[in-house]
């Protein structure tokens, strides 16, 4: 018998197996979570290495365009976006639309999906330079992202969030499981394990080095033990995916508006649960085009009135920021530490992130940058590509990096927990649930 969130409360407690458990009663705690099992297809084993595809935002989008190039079969071919283009040279919403759903017709004529076809939940490990993260893939109601229970902590552009709708609504493909974080109250993790001691169905690497291992759960007992595990959560966490979630509210107000209000897969979210300890979070390291008009040795002058400010060799630098309230920069081919002379002194959880001081006493002010979301003498390079990465962005005619202590688990689910959110690229959560081994259609 399925078992599908609040549905099969009353079953389970008339399973010997759970009399003697607690059941956690929603109105007692004021959210529980409502994980179900769901039926996807999913990629064939034969085919995953060639179809899966690294997570699509983890690549920018000159990447993209390379690896959708370089890999015809991949999924990445079936979520082509305006953004993969030079301004002017997009093809029309329409035509990218149409080649999505004809590169998605493509991979389910060639069988290199398949249907499950029984209610699952999935176990997913994702391995990559020592760092391990397991969590669980299943559905939770697209209304818990509605009513504050998944919790935020970014703001979204409405642009992106129509283009993603727009998707949902013409393509009807799900396939990048968001990503939430949770505490777990105690067990969760060690159910969890238990399930990977047998070989698990997928197991292979992507070109970014990311293990893969795929775990099925069919076995109803095991799966009603899951769904009862995480009503003890007490609130998940964004941690990747804010777009995709507000773009599926979107979506489920418009399918059922056009099926007369029936439900469906698309009052649902894909998503992956992972405890919050065995997440990684980096820095989204900034880079900016010009100093507004400055001259390097002004803008050093100035930025000395906040910052203990001194130059580091490499080696040195390859070990900093290593606390809070300390920053490197590149200038002119130069790496400088920044250390806040006055440490922030603020209870807004907002306020005394690094990313903030950084935004607050130097983007801003000093170089002009008030809009970090749309400001194009701005962008973000991701932490996993290290101070290199950076510097490359730099070398092609970014005048000043900058590289910011790692915001933490701890701060995030803070800022969330007080519905606030925090600047622009805050976070980096790597590695990060892949695109094109599930597949959701709607």
């Amino acid at each position: 018998m399925p078992c599908r969130g609040r549905e099969c409360r009353r079953w389970l407690i008339s399973w010997p197996l759970f009399r003697r458990r607690t059941l956690v009663d929603p109105g007692a705690t004021g959210y529980s979570m409502l994980l179900r099992a769901f039926r996807p297809y999913l990629v064939t084993a034969d085919r995953a290495q060639a179809v899966v595809s690294p997570a699509y935002d983890s690549m920018g989008s000159v990447e993209r365009v390379a690896f959708a190039r370089d890999h015809p079969d991949n999924y990445i071919n079936t979520m082509r976006a305006p953004d993969d283009f030079p301004p002017g040279q997009s093809p029309t919403s329409a035509q990218l639309l149409q080649h999505n759903v004809d590169r998605l017709q493509a991979l389910l004529s060639d069988s290199s999906f398949v249907p499950i076809a029984t209610d699952a939940l999935f176990v997913y490990r994702l391995s990559v330079a020592g760092h391990q993260q397991t969590g669980v893939v299943g559905e939770v109601p697209v209304a818990e992202y509605q009513d504050g229970n998944i919790k935020k902590h970014e703001g979204t552009r409405g642009e992106h969030e129509k283009h993603l709708c727009r998707y949902l609504d013409v393509v009807g493909a799900s396939s990048s499981p968001i990503s939430l974080a949770y505490r777990d109250p105690g067990g969760i993790e060690d159910r969890v394990s238990a399930l990977t001691h047998l070989d698990p169905e997928l197991d292979f690497v992507l070109p970014d080095g990311v293990r893969q291992q795929l775990w099925q759960v069919t076995d109803p007992e095991h799966i009603a033990a899951l769904v009862v595990a995480f009503q003890s959560v007490p609130a998940a966490y964004l941690a990747d995916g804010h777009h995709r979630s507000a773009a599926a509210v979107h979506h489920a107000a418009s399918r059922r508006r056009d099926r007369g209000g029936a439900s469906g897969p698309w009052d649902y979210l894909v998503v992956a649960l992972f405890p919050a300890t065995q997440l990684r979070v980096l820095s989204f390291n900034r880079c900016v085009k010009d100093l507004g008009g400055l001259a390097p040795a002004d803008f050093l002058q100035r930025l000395a009135v906040d910052f203990t400010v001194e130059p580091v060799t490499e080696a040195a630098a390859a070990s900093m920021p290593g606390e809070r309230g300390q920053f490197l920069m590149l200038l002119d081919g130069q790496t400088y530490s920044l250390t806040l002379a006055a440490p922030a002194t603020t209870v807004d959880p907002v306020a005394g992130l690094d990313v903030s001081v950084l935004q607050d006493r130097v983007l801003q002010p000093l170089l002009g940058i008030s809009d970090a979301r749309n400001d194009p003498r701005l962008d973000y390079v991701p932490g996993g590509s290290g101070l290199d990465g950076l510097r490359k962005r730099c070398d092609d005619g970014w005048q000043v990096g900058f590289v910011c202590f790692p915001t933490s688990l701890d701060e995030l689910m803070m800022v969330s927990d007080a519905g606030q959110v925090m600047p622009p690229k805050s976070t980096c959560f790597e590695p990060k649930p892949c695109s094109g081994l599930f597949l959701r259609l709607s």
